[in-house]
């Protein structure tokens, strides 16, 4: 019997046939290379992985890798991988770009990508230039740089600081490396993408083109970093830090976000006092509340028509009363299939609705004198859409399956209502800015 051990995978086997065209002397190609070695001590499955990456000498590292790429526009790497990784949460999603890409038109992304926290690893190779196109400054460029011919005097600016800006925004792990410890990289890559969350690493990679001072940066890196899951710890250490400490600075235990199961069914305001309704278990109860529920409607539905109907609202005014009318018609229909069941006599207070009163009942605050057609059916379809949204919750509730039956059904029906007003707007079109301004406003003494 001839058994054969599957052989571990080596650094080679993650890169392309492509070869790199970086200037000799990059720092980048130590950073593809450590990349391909944590690859291969995590055994990544190459289909199962992929690199996204934005615009720059080292957003071109995808080509050179032989897992799944994406070479994306300028600065929009993040969105793409969080879009990918939200997708395909399976996949392991690594993002590589320059401190241009990532920290300038990229800045913004990168903000909300550390406080999304999706599961990612975003890999900076930061050099605080721009070396594709000859040598501008950069986001994270010292102010007093002088050697570009754009900014003779230096930038003048502050630059960013990637860590302190990570930390702020909530990335839940946050290290920096330097490409000239291609195995010390190799490690904080690896425990970067072991690490749930977003995972930031810089990396100093020289420019030896257009910063050719940055030779020095050999000698001027150092250890420092230690691990810690306290972000004050870790910004007290930042305060000390000469932007050459490596290691891992923050490694956090906060969970990554992933997409929910099941996506949410969309709500109204209602929901958050769903919590009071501790379950609707009994038929009459039940049937008691969804009376009201459309009595109350109709009855509120009257009073606003007859105050429009006081300020001279005519149209308004018939359009609540026809509201009123579809309430009443709905009461009728509730009647009915209450015919033999008990339903008690409720007082008001003892009525348990998820606010202060009836879902389907308009708020007084809600009109104007001088509203529209077009107001009227953004009232009623906000009353409908809480009518539905009561019954759906009564439904996922009740212990009782008749009720739930019951509540079902009338959700459903609401749902018509919705669908039916929804057709409504084409008739009534959306009123002109200052709709509500009177030319001729009552006073005081009228």
């Amino acid at each position: 019997m001839n058994i054969q051990t599957p052989q571990a995978p080596k650094a080679n086997d993650y890169k392309s046939d492509l070869k790199p065209v970086w200037c000799p002397g990059c720092g980048d190609f130590s950073v593809l290379a450590a990349i391909t070695k944590a690859c291969a001590e995590l055994a990544l499955v190459k289909e199962n992985t992929a690199f996204v990456s934005g615009i720059g000498c080292s957003s071109r590292i995808p080509a050179y890798t032989s897992v799944y790429g994406f070479h994306s526009v300028h600065g929009r790497s993040l969105a793409v991988a969080t879009g990918l990784k939200m997708a395909r949460p399976d996949l392991t999603v690594i993002v590589a770009g320059g401190d241009g890409d990532g920290f300038s038109i990229g800045g913004n992304h990168f903000l909300h990508a550390c406080r999304r926290n999706v599961n990612l690893t975003y890999i900076v190779m930061d050099n605080r230039v721009y070396g594709m196109t000859k040598g501008q400054a950069s986001p994270t460029t010292e102010s007093d740089w002088t050697e570009s011919d754009l900014t003779p005097e230096g930038p003048g600016v502050s630059p960013i600081m990637p860590l302190q800006l990570a930390l702020s925004c909530g990335a839940n792990f946050i290290a920096r490396g330097f490409s000239g410890d291609p195995n010390g990289l190799t490690r904080l890559i690896v425990e970067g993408i072991k690490h749930p969350g977003f995972s930031l690493i810089q990396v100093l990679s020289p420019c030896v083109t257009f910063r050719p001072e940055q030779r020095d940066w050999k000698s001027m890196v150092h250890g420092g970093f230690e691990p810690t899951n306290d972000p004050r710890e870790a910004a007290r250490r930042l305060l000390d830090d000469d932007h050459f400490t490596q290691g891992i600075l923050y490694a956090g235990t906060k969970a990554s976000f992933t997409v929910p199961r099941a996506m949410p069914t969309p709500t109204t305001d209602l929901a958050k006092y769903f919590k009071r309704i501790t379950g609707m278990d009994d038929v009459g109860e039940f049937l008691a509340h969804a009376l009201a529920l459309e009595n109350e409607a109709a009855a509120r539905y009257d009073e606003l028509a007859d105050a429009m109907e006081t300020h001279n609202n005519k149209e308004v005014a018939a359009l609540f009363k026809q509201m009123a009318d579809f309430s009443r018609k709905h009461a009728s229909e509730v009647a009915a299939r209450a015919t033999n069941v008990d339903v008690p006599h409720l007082a008001p207070w003892e009525f348990r609705w998820p606010g202060n009163e009836p879902p389907e009942s308009a708020d007084f605050d809600s009109s104007h004198y001088l509203m529209t057609p077009y107001h009227v059916l953004q009232v009623a379809l906000r009353n409908e859409g809480r009518g539905q949204e009561f019954y759906a919750q009564v439904a996922a509730i009740t212990r009782n399956d008749e009720v739930r039956k019951l509540a079902a059904t009338f959700a459903l029906e609401e749902a018509t209502h919705v669908a039916e007003l929804e057709k409504w707007f084409k008739r009534y079109p959306a009123p002109k800015k200052g709709w509500d301004e009177d030319s001729d406003p009552a006073n005081s003494e009228e």
